[in-house]
């Protein structure tokens, strides 16, 4: 970052977070100056900000979208808010914590480490969402036409495999980029983290989010495994006929040559 050059920055398994230094006297200023300034991306997609105003965020997100291979359009970009209350004199690294608001002790990496994780998933899960339920929308048109005229086109076809695609592809996102059912590798090794991860984590709902979305998912997958079979039985049954066709064009030719018809109309 040109005009917010970095202090340190730590990798993660499916991160990276910067620590930016202060911001000059007459630059953009941060929401509080006393306070580290973080950026937490993950290569699912999500940056997380800390302690930074907006408008240097966007300026900031700019920059780090250069580097992205399908990149959101401005004005597109899921958000999301929450509040980080700082409390030196609380006894444990966190403190309350509610749908929009988290007491900690100080922001550190560890806690940046975590919040940004939690956070970084609700975004990623909100935008996971909308495409499964516009998979389902495919998936019922696709429905819908086969009960009115009972037969596959070609471009339905071409759906159907596109939909059962972008429904694995989702799931492994989830999963394995997200790491949605994985406890946070700081929260693993440091005990005083835990209750920080944990509250988040129940207070953004991530499990039940993740079951409704793996509901739509699984029923898509299984429409999917229905239509798939009845492509294979209809493939399977052209391919008998194909093969009775050319059994009984066989059975000709030889009737006609032991009877010798074949030589008078092949004029042999």
């Amino acid at each position: 970052f040109a005009t917010s050059p970095i202090i340190r920055h730590v990798f993660g398994r499916t991160n990276v977070i910067i620590q930016l230094s202060p911001p000059p006297a007459n630059g953009l200023p941060s929401l509080s100056p006393s306070v580290p300034r973080y950026v937490a991306i993950y290569r699912f997609g999500s940056v997380v900000f800390f302690n930074i105003s907006t408008k240097e965020a966007s300026r900031l997100l700019e920059q780090i979208k250069k580097h992205a291979v399908h990149p959101i359009p401005v004005g597109f970009e899921r958000r999301e808010h929450f509040e980080m209350a700082l409390q030196p004199q609380l006894e444990t690294a966190t403190g309350k914590i509610t749908a929009d608001r988290a007491l900690v002790r100080e922001l550190d990496m560890n806690t940046v480490g975590v919040v940004s994780n939690i956070m970084g998933q609700t975004v990623a899960l909100d935008w996971h969402l909308d495409t499964v339920d516009e998979l389902l929308r495919n998936f019922s048109d696709i429905n819908s036409s086969v009960e009115s005229t009972g037969n596959f086109t070609s471009m339905e076809r071409h759906t159907l495999f596109q939909v059962v695609a972008r429904n694995n592809s989702l799931f492994i996102e989830m999963v394995g980029k997200m790491g949605i059912k994985d406890r946070s590798d700081t929260a693993w090794h440091l005990s005083q983290y835990e209750g920080l991860h944990e509250g988040m984590r129940k207070e953004f709902d991530l499990d039940e989010r993740f079951r409704h979305i793996e509901f739509k998912l699984n029923l898509i997958q299984q429409n999917a495994k229905f239509f798939l079979e009845v492509m294979h039985a209809q493939k399977s049954n052209t391919l008998e006929w194909v093969i009775i066709v050319l059994i009984s064009f066989e059975c000709v030719l030889m009737v006609m040559d032991m009877s010798g018809w074949g030589s008078k109309l092949l004029g042999i």
